[in-house]
């Protein structure tokens, strides 16, 4: 037993897990020093020192300074060393720990290479900068590669190739869309496809679950459908070849469920790859049934890719030409912007120029002016000084007040003239609408006159006018007023004269009487209605307790009725107060004899005024039974409480 590595382990033990990976730099030291590389693996297997460095594979190396770097390079190769020795169950050195060397660390080994993979994909996707990305490509690749080197040495362990195939690890760096990582991982999928062939029997893709391969079918077509990198072609072509050969009935599966896969095939033509797809065609053909692969199936796939091919550059053109219309649209833009705004920038110096130069004028003006008037005061008499200054303002006053006058004007001048050019050009717009509007319609008019004129009328044959003249004759043969007699006519007459008579005679009376209802009825309403709403208070109808206050309140009501709005209310209190007064003007037999004709006439009265009836109406209602009785029966309706009426009286 090597006493450096005894000295090694009991440190190991004692050395904490951050310190694990720069620990096992000196076990790598170690065994390239020894002579005797394979007990020195020996010695470190039985030492249980593999499942420590399997273990330290497994943790994130993030925190350490170049921690990946280590992991991938240093560690997985000397794992990779360990577990790339010779085992004989039945030798006396091996035997103590052979069957935990296959059961226990070589499944581990595997594991902590697919963790550590998945581990620095991690890292790799979520980095921004190039050439760190580039490193940890490397590591994965030298990760893998180790991977391979562990299976190619343990070929015959079949259980390892399965596990890596089954691992969901392994989907999960199988299930990406980075271009290097899917080349790296269908690379390594057909190494371990090829070795999974076993010398008698089926491979171990064979043994797999059929949803299992289907999922690495399905993923190897989606890359050849989506990717469009040489490399990563070339590698699904040659895995998917790997992967028919290894199980048949994966060529029935590309067959029935991926029937456009030929076709998918087709733009990987001159790749550089085209015997690995010559062959991959071959192997579908003759799965086939039909056999797609005619002359005319080729034909029919070539004239497609000719019109797509021919589309693809029409619709290029056609969108390059749009792009060079829009570019030169936007230089126009951009030029004419900038065009406006140099002429901007002049015009603003060139007004900035201007007011300046008018500033000076004004300036130079005023200090003429300044000058002028101090020359003149000095000539001016002491005396007429004053004069003249009050003359100078009152000049100056004159010419601002004429200056804001005219500009005054001139805005109303403007303002006025602008309504009425609004005014003028909507009358004229009103104007043109109309007289197009008649042009119309008498284009449409002399349209339908002209097709009038076109239109010529049915050719009347000889034939067809004596067929015509026998229709009629027949029909006026068969429908030919009956004779009549003198008497018939007579009667005819003498009725149809009555009934006229009757009609003239009542239906003037009757719409009379029927207005005069109507117009009755509305009143009633209206007067009814307003005494609903203006019905007296519970205070005002109380009896008082003094007379000459009651008589008072008597007074004040029929003076109210007598100023009340309703015609009809005022006109029946006027009767009421001509009548009370005759009563009370009257002698005493004068009043006996009033009452007594108002008992006999009363029902008379209420008919009268509530319509009334002339002579005429009464003779003509008397004379007519029916009318009578409907008069009757209206009567009755109208006054519920009257027993006689005026007509039976007269009758």
């Amino acid at each position: 037993m090597n006493s450096n590595l005894v000295v090694f382990a009991k440190e190991l033990s004692r050395t904490k897990p951050v310190e694990l990976p720069e620990k096992f730099l000196q076990l790598d030291n170690l065994l390239q020093r020894s002579t005797s590389v394979t007990s020195v693996k020996y010695e470190i297997i039985s030492l249980d020192i593999l499942p420590i460095l399997l273990l330290t594979l497994r943790q994130d190396f993030t925190t350490i300074s170049n921690g990946w770097r280590l992991a991938s390079i240093s560690l997985s190769k000397l794992a990779c060393s360990c577990m790339c020795v010779e085992v004989d169950k039945n030798n006396v050195k091996t035997k103590a720990w052979s069957s935990k060397f296959f059961d226990q660390y070589l499944p581990q080994g595997i594991d902590s290479f697919l963790l550590l993979t998945r581990h620095i994909q991690d890292r790799y996707t979520q980095e921004k900068k190039s050439h760190i990305r580039q490193d940890y490509m490397s590591y994965m690749d030298t990760v893998m590669n180790n991977l391979l080197e562990v299976l190619s040495f343990h070929s015959n362990q079949y259980s390892l190739i399965k596990q890596v195939l089954v691992s969901p690890k392994f989907m999960e760096l199988f299930l990406t869309d980075d271009v290097y990582i899917c080349r790296l991982m269908i690379d390594t999928f057909e190494n371990i496809i090829r070795k999974s062939r076993r010398l008698t029997g089926p491979s171990v893709f064979y043994e797999l679950s059929t949803k299992l391969k289907h999922d690495y079918v399905n993923e190897l077509a989606y890359k050849l459908t989506v990717f469009d990198n040489n490399d990563v072609g070339k590698a699904a072509v040659r895995a998917l070849i790997a992967i028919c050969e290894a199980d048949s009935k994966i060529v029935m599966l590309l067959v029935d469920k991926f029937k456009g896969l030929p076709t998918i095939l087709q733009r990987w033509h001159g790749r550089g790859f085209g015997m690995d797809l010559q062959d991959l065609l071959a192997i579908i053909n003759r799965g086939a049934k039909s056999g797609p692969y005619s002359r005319e199936y080729h034909r029919e796939n070539y004239a497609a890719s000719r019109i797509q091919a021919l589309w693809r550059g029409y619709a290029s053109r056609k969108r390059l030409m749009k792009a060079n219309q829009a570019m030169k649209q936007f230089q126009n833009s951009f030029r004419k912007r900038k065009m406006k705004e140099t002429q901007m920038k002049n015009e603003q110096r060139e007004r900035a120029e201007v007011q300046y130069q008018a500033t000076r004028e004004h300036y130079r003006r005023l200090r003429q002016f300044k000058l002028q008037q101090v020359q003149t005061i000095q000539l001016l008499p002491a005396s007429e000084v004053e004069k003249y200054l009050e003359i100078q303002r009152l000049r100056s006053a004159t010419k601002i007040q004429a200056i804001f006058r005219g500009y005054l004007q001139r805005r109303t001048l403007v303002n006025s003239g602008y309504d009425r050019l609004i005014a003028d050009r909507a009358a004229r717009r009103i104007q043109r609408t109309f007289r197009r509007y008649l042009q119309r319609k008498q284009a449409e008019l002399d349209r339908r006159q002209k097709r009038l004129e076109y239109i010529k009328p049915a050719i009347l044959t000889e034939a067809k006018r004596e067929e015509l003249l026998e229709q009629i004759e027949t029909w006026r043969s068969e429908r030919a007023p009956r004779a009549m007699s003198d008497e018939e006519f007579l009667a005819l007459h003498t009725r149809a004269q009555e009934n006229l008579n009757r009609y003239v005679t009542t239906n003037r009376a009757w719409r009379r009487i029927e207005q005069r209802q109507r117009l009755l009825l509305h009143m009633m309403n209206n007067d009814s209605e307003f005494l609903l709403s203006n019905y007296p208070k519970l205070k005002s109808v109380m009896e008082p307790s003094n007379e000459r206050i009651s008589s008072i309140n008597q007074l004040d009501q029929a003076a109210k009725y007598l100023n009340h709005p309703s015609s009809a209310i005022r006109y029946r209190a006027r009767q009421a107060h001509t009548e009370a007064l005759k009563h009370a003007r009257a002698p005493w037999y004068k009043g006996l004899q009033m009452a007594n004709m108002d008992e006999d006439e009363d029902d008379e009265d209420e008919y009268f005024n509530r319509g009334g009836l002339d002579e005429f109406s009464r003779n003509d209602i008397l004379n007519n039974p029916i009318r009578y009785e409907y008069e009757k029966r209206k009567f009755h309706q109208f006054t519920p409480n009257t027993t006689t009426s005026s007509i039976e009286r007269h009758q």
